[in-house]
């Protein structure tokens, strides 16, 4: 995610540094990217961490390939409307947007079970899937402001998507407020504007709480960060409240690069605990499924999922042409689901043709333990999405994007097939294939 992740940048050298942090300010590169500047090593000395010579490198820079340069440029750089660093209130002024639109074409067919026969799902349609417009404000010399709306979907999932502060304390810690998502996954660590994939995983999508009321401490260690959040467990589209007896959020992360030939590798993996005091009380995912039926097997949903304990391990590598994540998740509350997310991508051609790939896996012991929404309709707070429930779920993604302009301007096209068992439940095993296309715009 592009805000938490410029905490590092900012903490690790908020003077030296300026102008990488202005290019992850206007999203030219990603600032999970960017770590702390080499230290020098006495001559025939060792590195710390490990012998002279070493492949794994400490504490260097690692920067992404440069975008080349475009025509757009400049029509891009007229999002930021001020931008004056002597100013000591305000030193910089920008909007910020994202427009996603999605269409899916195929179906899904359930097996028979008992007397009820087969049955098929059509899941063609097309739908926005974001419309978001907000603003980037940077004040004080130690402070950004983030205000982002969320106009797509429903008056459930239309409102407020982020409203937060970050100030910098001191050279290595600060705090994050407002209204904003606790640091759960890898997915949810990465911008949708910036993510490869047309949606996240449906177990993150089942699981991660969404945006609430909350403060977060993070401290940058000389080798971990370390961040440590209360939220509100009372979900609201708007601004919500601090209702209900919240939800404490631990996270810990590092990153380390290695050199491969000529080229660096960084990877970055972190470690996370959410705990629910409010569980069964309280939606912190922010889905309403309960009083809703199944397309699969047109079984009544009772209430929605409630998660007390949540884990999530997962790591990010990134080089020059390639990239691999990896987040296992983990559950436990009135149910207990568990899985593992894959992805990989590779510039077939840098920075026009981007090649993606993405596994799934999602497991439970309980009954419509798992809700998956196939197609276009991953975001289970759209109302109107067919979902369907089982015990365990694969998905297989392959496609394309082509980047028009850097991250900002892509075409989408790929295929998934999706295998949802229900053999704890009622046995409506069902199968879906879809082919997504799609367009998204972003500044």
């Amino acid at each position: 995610m592009r805000f938490p992740a410029l905490h590092i940048l900012l903490l690790a050298a908020p003077f030296a540094y300026a102008n990488e942090a202005l290019d992850v300010l206007e999203g030219k590169i990603d600032a999970n990217s960017v770590i702390l500047p080499p230290r020098e090593v006495p001559e025939g000395g060792e590195a710390e961490g490990g012998e002279a010579g070493d492949e794994r490198v400490e504490n260097i820079i690692y920067l992404p390939p440069e975008w080349a340069p475009s025509p757009l440029d400049g029509l891009w750089s007229r999002s930021v409307l001020y931008d004056n660093a002597a100013n000591p209130w305000v030193q910089q002024f920008a909007v910020t947007g994202q427009y996603d639109v999605t269409a899916s074409f195929g179906k899904a067919e359930t097996e028979p079970s008992g007397m009820t026969p087969a049955r098929n799902t059509d899941l063609d349609g097309t739908r926005t899937r974001r419309a978001r417009l907000g603003a980037r404000i940077l004040a004080f010399n130690n402070t950004e402001i983030e205000a982002v709306g969320e106009f797509a979907g429903d008056t459930q999932y239309r409102g407020v998507e982020r409203l937060k502060a970050y100030t910098q304390v001191s050279q290595t810690t600060g705090v994050t407020y407002g209204k904003f998502s606790p640091n759960f996954g890898t997915e949810s660590r990465v911008e949708p504007s910036l993510s490869p994939y047309p949606y996240r995983g449906a177990l993150t999508n089942m699981v991660a709480p969404a945006a609430a009321l909350g403060a977060s401490i993070h401290h940058a260690g000389k080798k971990l960060d370390y961040d440590i959040g209360w939220f509100s467990s009372d979900y609201d589209p708007e601004f919500g409240s601090m209702g209900g007896d919240g939800m404490l959020n631990v996270s810990v992360s590092g990153s380390f690069v290695e050199k491969t030939g000529e080229s660096f590798a960084r990877t970055r993996w972190h470690a996370d605990y959410l705990h629910n005091f409010d569980a069964g009380r309280s939606n912190p995912q922010g889905y309403q499924i309960a009083g809703q039926r199944s397309a699969n097997g047109n079984q009544l949903i009772v209430q929605n999922p409630a998660y007390r304990h949540l884990f999530s391990i997962g790591v990010k590598t990134d080089s020059d042409r390639s990239s691999f994540s990896g987040d296992f998740q983990l559950a436990k509350g009135d149910t207990t689901v568990w899985g593992l997310s894959l992805g990989a991508t590779h510039w077939i051609v840098p920075g026009t043709l981007n090649l993606v790939g993405r596994y799934q896996y999602a497991g439970t012991d309980d009954t419509r333990g798992i809700v998956a929404a196939p197609g276009n309709s991953g975001e289970l707070r759209y109302d109107a999405s067919p979902f369907f429930t089982g015990d365990e779920y694969h998905s297989f993604y392959l496609g394309t994007n082509l980047h028009l302009y850097k991250d900002s301007l892509l075409l989408r096209n790929g295929v998934e097939y999706m295998i949802l068992n229900d053999e704890v439940g009622n046995s409506f095993n069902t199968e879906a294939f879809t082919w997504q296309t799609g367009a998204q715009i972003s500044f």
